[in-house]
């Protein structure tokens, strides 16, 4: 009995993770599936189905969903769809069968792309998701193109093969460029890069009103109507948002164009005329979206140079020159001129020559990081820190008293005082700190510049003294007979 019972749960253990796969991916495409059922004015070709790309995004999101639980569930929920809508069996398998093909050519070609393309993240990244939709579309039609109304297999075929393709297009990449809403860490940083974006909202405006007016005007020029605001968008929004746009966009002016609200040439057959416009939709999607990851690519790029222009490259704190521009230009606000005065720290760590002569140079930027790090857990949000040369460092601290800034630095002397670094195979090493502070109640004329030679003044009397202290920089006299009168 407990070798049945041990064998049960071992059995539900393996087919578990299977089973949720199956049922998720089943309930995913049976209710996106409803959805596009419900837009068929075409005999059995549905106007807007997205079904397949949400599908493909999905498997490529998840890989571990693609195993062939997933697979079942995709068929299930295909098939379920085509129960409730009442198609014949014959008919459902068929339209199942063509999805699917579509799906897995997209999905095989994806698999060969690198992650950063898969995410839309480099200038050509728009291309190959083109060309693999080219090609799912393709796959798609070539299978289910005999199922249409009309007679001439040409015809069905290329209908087919668009709207595939306008899908594909038009839905993947709000899939690929989602953040992770599980990943708490990534997700916070989107929310960080696009809520400010968000709060311009010109392009957006702009863009409503040209999808209303190629609505309104109709004609074979109306899809160009919404391209310059689409660029805007581009130009101002992130990729994921831009993505929610162009699908947005794009399913309006679908929508109209199945619902008759376009007016569009009556000199078209109707196959011939939906196929064209929506031929034209899917190339004016790719324009914004092709711009958009070229400058999302153009802003990364930027930023790096800029981190590793601005950033010291051991300690990743930073470097001398940006850190006195930083300075100069936080304590220039005016905030910092009226209330308790600013501060500027010298710290310089003792005897770090002797740490490479005896250890090795390995070990001393060691020290240099677990010094850096330490110090850089304990200030605050708005405090400056960066590396001024060698073992010296310099800390800014807007908005301080005197007494604060002796306390804050008395911490921070405390602190790498107590630190231990490994040091390889030997033991931990110690090290200590001096400290050199100068503070003024109001922000000089001199600005950084003027306070680092006298808060350098103060960290050599902190080392003749004996090192490990803090020294402050004596005020000059009538700041002093104004703090005390």
């Amino acid at each position: 009995m407990s070798e049945s019972t041990g064998g049960m749960k071992e059995l539900a253990r393996t087919f578990a993770p299977g089973l949720g796969a199956a049922c998720v991916v089943a309930a995913v495409v049976f209710g996106i599936s409803l959805f596009g059922i419900y837009t068929r004015p075409l005999g059995f070709l549905a106007a807007l189905w997205p079904a397949n790309a949400v599908l493909l995004g999905l498997f490529v999101l998840r890989p571990g969903l693609a195993g062939w639980p997933g697979w079942v569930g995709a068929i299930t929920g295909y098939l379920a769809a085509g129960y409730v809508s009442g198609d014949a069996l014959v008919t459902n398998l068929w339209l199942t069968g063509a999805n699917l093909a579509g799906v897995v050519t997209g999905f095989v070609l994806f698999l060969r792309l690198d992650p950063e393309d898969r995410a839309l993240q480099r200038p050509l990244s728009v291309l190959h998701m083109l060309l693999i939709s080219v090609a799912a579309a393709a796959a798609s039609a070539l299978v289910g193109a005999g199922l249409t109304i009309d007679p001439t297999l040409r015809t069905g075929l290329v209908f087919w093969f668009i709207s595939e393709l306008g899908n594909y297009v038009v839905v993947l990449p709000v899939l690929l460029t989602a953040p992770t809403p599980f990943d708490v860490q990534a997700f916070g940083r989107w929310l960080r890069d696009v809520v400010p974006e968000a709060s311009t909202t010109m392009p957006i405006a702009a863009l409503c009103l040209s999808v209303a007016a190629s609505i309104a005007i109709g004609g074979p020029g109306a899809i160009a109507f919404p391209v310059p605001a689409l660029l805007w968008c581009s130009l101002t929004y992130g990729l994921f948002p831009m993505s929610i746009i162009v699908m947005l966009s794009s399913l309006a002016m679908l929508s109209a164009e199945v619902a008759g609200l376009l007016f569009l040439p009556t000199s078209l057959d109707v196959f011939d005329r939906s196929t064209s416009f929506r031929l034209g939709i899917t190339l004016v999607a790719l324009g914004p979206l092709t711009v958009t990851t070229i400058t999302v690519a153009q802003r990364r790029l930027l930023k790096r140079l800029d981190h590793a222009v601005s950033m010291d490259g051991l300690t990743n704190i930073l470097a001398r020159r940006a850190f006195l521009e930083r300075s100069g230009a936080l304590l220039a606000r005016p905030q910092y001129n009226l209330f308790s005065g600013v501060a500027v720290l010298m710290i310089d760590i003792d005897h770090f020559k002797q740490v490479n002569d005896l250890h090795g140079h390995a070990v001393g930027d060691a020290v240099l990081i677990a010094v850096t790090d330490a110090i850089g857990g304990e200030l605050r949000r708005n405090d400056l820190f960066g590396r001024i040369g060698g073992e010296e460092f310099a800390v800014t601290l807007p908005d301080i008293t005197r007494q604060d800034a002796i306390a804050m630095a008395e911490r921070l002397r405390h602190v790498i005082e107590r630190l231990l670094i490994p040091a390889g195979a030997g033991p931990a090493l110690r090290t200590t700190i001096s400290i050199g502070i100068v503070h003024r109640v109001r922000y000089p004329s001199g600005g950084v510049i003027e306070m680092l030679p006298l808060a350098d003044a103060a960290l050599y009397q902190a080392k003749a003294r004996g090192r490990n202290r803090i020294v402050c920089h004596a005020p000059p006299p009538r700041a002093a007979a104004a703090a005390t009168g």
